[in-house]
């Protein structure tokens, strides 16, 4: 009788069938990802206008990060706004980073929750007004306080060679 699979070579470091299982699971996740592929939204380089309101307990705050560094509520710089959000949107989990879950395409943008270390988990939404607009909601809480962070985002020209890259 001819053998299909040849017997195992108990000299391996890794069992056959250990193998096998890694080979399926790598299959299941590539057809995963490819099933569920969104490209995400697409945007036009160049000079962007970024608006920022903070509120804590439904209030405008200026509330200080957890770095102590003070939150510019107003931003003018030249960017690629799809490369950064697209980073954003994608659901790998990295040891020791952020991981984005729950990620749903809606009519006008995108849902999803990120969690970051052991910190309580940021409800985010992505709405996108046109290739020159878009809004970023995120909702969470720090301890008892909610939150709640308004991107708001504009591209307002093109980008000048010569001329400083972030203007606040």
């Amino acid at each position: 009788m001819t053998q299909i699979v040849p017997p195992e070579d108990k000299s391996s470091p890794v069992p056959r069938r250990v193998m096998l299982a890694i080979a399926a699971a790598c299959a299941l996740f590539a057809a995963g990802s490819e099933s569920s592929a969104d490209d995400g939204p697409t945007f036009r380089s160049g000079l962007w206008k970024f608006e920022r309101t903070l509120e804590t307990d439904g209030k405008p705050t200026d509330r200080l990060q957890t770095s102590g560094l003070s939150i510019a509520r107003q931003m003018t710089r030249c960017v690629n706004p799809t490369l950064e959000l697209k980073a954003e949107l994608k659901p790998l989990k990295v040891i020791g980073a952020c991981s984005t879950s729950d990620l749903r395409k809606t009519d006008d943008g995108y849902v999803f929750e990120k969690v970051c270390g052991s910190a309580a988990p940021i409800k985010s939404e992505i709405n996108v007004k046109s290739d020159s607009a878009y809004t970023e909601i995120h909702e969470g809480n720090i301890g008892k306080q909610s939150t709640k962070e308004i991107v708001v985002a504009q591209r307002i020209g093109d980008c000048h060679p010569g001329k400083p890259a972030s203007v606040d």
